[in-house]
């Protein structure tokens, strides 16, 4: 029995160690791809999407008329012993209201001046305020998602410069180690190689480590398992550096007045402060409430139906202080607009700016020059295995290689960042 036990043990290990490796899956897709689930997966815009439905539900619910009032009162559950043989009052059904006494209420209210349509749009821009919003967190959340991109792409390159040298340099080495422990080398030179090799992947550890927090944040906005492994495809990542030389200054910032959610929600506040005002002011005016009741046994007549009004009189409340405080959030909110219109100008020129000087430095750079670093790299390192240059030329042209490798990435990061950076403060996707 206890054979038996030990048995299942292991297959359970064994099975669920197969499990768990099935369970590692790898996203090899490019930047649309990974966008088209960032916008279906993302936790964030799911649970926005749900406030515009709860916008939906408060619209149905503002149309909706106050329920009546009904109320049953005045009973009386006995009757005096004096009274018990008289007929008062006859029965209503059988023998039911002999005698008895009851009134029966009924009230309506009924809302004045418009306050129920003034209601049901202010619940209507509430409605757009929050498409609106969902548009503003959708917009941060891509410039979030995308600049995380631009760093796994970067990262990625800049790995790959340090993986092909550590496996050339640990080539040397052995190379090297193999001459010196024969006696032709200088182990000097050796332990030198061997030092730069612990550099170069010191080097390559903190890029993978940099590399698995940018992945990890990838993974948690697209809603996938933390086991999945994230590659992205070059496919996509190249700027239209020529997009931009056509367009006007000021055609961007009218674009994104147009455009810009925040923008339009600081409109919606001004509109929305603007109906509040206009609900407070209606509300000087008293709503009626429509009466009628039933007297049954407590009235001149057996049966007794009369009807009535009322409402508040409007004496020791004008609703002055709410008036005042919606004029005040008018002045707030057009204020509020005037200064995102100011910040949108402001970004929109620095990011201009900012996108020209990435394509003017990029430019700088010819389109062959990396693979010509390559090649030069490639003669020194023959070079210096054919002992024709010394190691401190190898190791300062290796020096300027990686630092020109990590140039040449940088521009082509900075220019995809700051052309992101345009498109957010456009509020459109303007350049690819």
């Amino acid at each position: 029995m206890a054979s038996n036990f030990k048995v299942f043990i292991v297959f359970s290990i064994v099975f669920s160690s197969f499990f768990l490796r099935g369970q590692d899956s790898t996203l090899v897709l490019n930047k649309t791809e990974f966008e088209a689930l960032f916008l279906k997966n993302n936790l964030a815009l799911l649970i926005e999407n749900l406030s515009i439905t709860k916008a939906e539900a408060e619209i149905i619910q503002a149309r909706v008329w106050p329920n009546p009032t009904f109320s049953i009162e005045d009973v009386n559950l006995w009757r005096p012993n004096s009274i018990k043989n008289e007929e008062l009052t006859p029965p209503l059904v059988g023998d039911f209201g002999r005698n008895h006494q009851f009134t029966i209420g009924f009230e309506q209210l009924i809302i004045t001046a418009g306050k129920r349509k003034k209601l049901i749009e202010l619940k209507e821009m509430g409605y757009a305020y929050s498409q609106q919003y969902f548009e503003e967190v959708l917009r941060n959340l891509k410039v979030e998602f995308r600049h995380s991109l631009n760093q796994l792409n970067f990262l990625q390159k800049y790995k790959e410069v340090y993986k092909s040298q550590l496996t050339s340099i640990n080539q040397l080495k052995a190379s090297y180690k193999n001459q010196v422990e024969q006696g032709y080398l200088n182990k000097g030179e050796y332990i030198r190689l061997k030092a730069l090799s612990m550099e170069v992947l010191h080097e390559l550890n903190q890029l993978e480590s940099e590399y698995e927090s940018v992945e990890h944040h990838i993974k948690l906005l697209i809603n996938v398992p933390v086991y999945t492994t994230i590659q992205l495809k070059e496919e996509g990542m190249k700027v239209d550096q020529e997009k931009l030389i056509s367009l006007d200054t000021q055609e961007l910032i009218d674009s994104a007045l147009v455009h810009r959610p925040d923008f339009q929600l600081a409109k919606l506040e001004e509109e929305m402060a603007m109906q509040s005002r206009s609900i407070a002011r209606a509300e000087r005016i008293p709503d009626l409430s429509f009466l009628g009741n039933y007297n049954r046994g407590d009235a001149l007549y057996p049966n007794y139906v009369g009807f009535g009004i009322a409402f508040d009189l409007p004496i020791f409340n004008r609703n002055k202080g709410n008036i005042r405080l919606a004029e005040i959030e008018i002045e707030q909110a057009k204020n509020n607009q005037k200064l995102a219109a100011q910040s949108i100008k402001k970004e929109i020129a620095l990011a201009i700016s900012q996108y020209k000087k990435a394509i003017e430095f990029a430019q700088q750079i010819d389109d062959n020059y990396d693979a010509e670093l390559d090649q030069i790299l490639a003669a020194y390192t023959q070079n210096f295995t054919n002992q024709n240059i010394s190691i401190i030329e190898y190791l300062d042209f290796l020096d300027a290689y990686l630092e020109n490798k990590r140039i040449i990435l940088q521009a082509e990061y900075q220019l995809r960042e700051k052309a992101e950076e345009l498109n957010s403060a456009i509020g459109i996707d303007l350049i690819k």
